[in-house]
């Protein structure tokens, strides 16, 4: 399993922990990849804070009023507190999931504002924009630089306004985003980074022309597919920073740049800091 997270705190509680004297605070946020075993959570108390689970890939089985249901790929379930909290990932449909914990005096209305409220699971499909989220906000907790807190929070905020606008735009019928040649490209995207892909490629797997494509897309993800692309790359790049012992130019090849000094280039204009520094950061 690969499992990577940041916290508020220094120390942590399996109950979590209740804030009601700020609007909003984000305790903790992760990211868990399944790969070699199953895996199994059951909080009957629940916790103290809410729980906001989005799963990118494959699915989870959640109990849902009573029965268990099989929850898929593009789905958000939403705890709350002191609700029993119970869920399996089979590793053979290849789980990958991003959660968050918070709490706060504001909390209820943040989910109520956004339209996160009445049920447990909400449909907002594959957001790239959500999943970024998730990755700055675990990387705030991580690195912990000045003001990282409010950081944290502001960007939660974001994320849960994100899913509503999603939920509901899928809920009334008018999403734009369901063109299953561009979710073709989207998933050979993730799970190829390290071809040497161009962007004519990915227009002739959708029959397009490269300037449609490159449109579609962008109004699909919110960014280029050279962008989209390059993101997930230095994704990968930073997991592996964090949770391997390969050098820079290892990893530089793993994830398709056969130049490493051009690879720390693109890394230091994605994160702020060349490769080298930011494992030095994260493990300081």
């Amino acid at each position: 399993m690969i499992d990577i997270s940041g916290h508020l705190r220094d120390y942590k509680q399996e109950c979590g922990f209740e804030d009601k004297d700020n609007f909003l605070t984000v305790n903790c946020c992760g990211f868990q990849k399944f790969i070699t075993k199953n895996f199994a959570r059951h909080r009957e108390k629940g916790r103290l804070d809410y729980q906001a689970i989005y799963i990118i890939k494959g699915r989870g089985c959640y109990k849902v009023d009573g029965d268990f249901v099989n929850v898929e790929e593009g789905n958000v379930i939403i705890y709350k507190p002191e609700e029993e909290q119970h869920y399996i990932y089979d590793f053979t449909h290849c789980p990958e999931v991003y959660w968050v914990h918070f709490t706060g005096s504001g909390a209820a209305s943040c989910l109520e504002n956004t339209g996160l409220t009445g049920k447990k699971v909400y449909n907002i499909g594959l957001s790239n924009t959500c999943i970024e989220l998730y990755k700055k906000m675990i990387n705030e907790l991580q690195i912990k630089r000045s003001l990282f807190d409010q950081i944290s929070n502001g960007m939660l905020i974001e994320l849960l306004s994100q899913m509503g606008r999603r939920h509901k735009e899928l809920s009334n019928g008018t999403n734009r985003l369901k063109d299953a040649s561009l979710q073709k490209v989207i998933e050979n995207m993730h799970s190829s980074y390290n071809l040497q892909w161009t962007v004519k490629d990915f227009a002739r797997e959708c029959n397009l022309s490269t300037y449609r494509f490159i449109h579609n897309f962008k109004e699909y993800t919110g960014m280029s597919p050279i962008e989209y692309l390059t993101k997930i790359r230095i994704d990968k790049a930073r997991e592996l920073l964090l949770d391997s012992s390969l050098n820079i130019s290892e990893i530089s090849n793993v994830i398709g740049y056969e130049n490493p000094l051009y690879f720390s280039r693109v890394f230091k204009n994605s994160t702020g800091l060349p490769p080298s520094d930011f494992r030095k950061e994260v493990h300081s």
